[in-house]
């Protein structure tokens, strides 16, 4: 067994000895890793999976989103047609019956007025 002495400089040692601590450390290193390896591994394949189910999430979410967005997109369109439809609806029962046509809005005259006469 070769003990390790310190030359006349600090910080050198003998040749034999450095090597035999060279070949240490790198065995040691060899080592740690493959534990680091065998260790993360299982947590390697959970992660991958907990990736997977996240993605999966996020996309029936976005999906459901994009079902919700086109439902209220058409709902927002009939909303916008009510209007032009119902003054469509009159014009047609204004032209197939003008004297009922005329005689509602006579009612509808009479009855605003009413309602908005002041009573001195």
């Amino acid at each position: 067994m070769e003990k390790s002495t310190a030359s006349a400089y600090p910080g050198s040692v003998t040749s034999s000895s450095e090597s035999a601590l060279m070949r240490g450390v790198d065995q040691a290193g060899n080592t740690l890793h493959h534990t680091i390896d065998k260790v993360a591994e299982p947590a390697r394949n959970t992660v991958e999976r907990a990736a997977s189910a996240a993605h999966n999430t996020v996309d029936k979410l976005a999906s459901g989103a994009n079902s919700v967005a086109g439902k209220f997109s058409d709902q927002a369109h009939r909303l916008s047609d009510a209007p032009l439809q119902a003054v469509d609806h009159s014009k047609a029962y204004i032209k197939d019956h003008p004297l009922q046509a005329v005689g509602f809005a006579v009612l509808a005259g009479f009855v605003l007025g009413r309602l908005t006469a002041s009573r001195y």
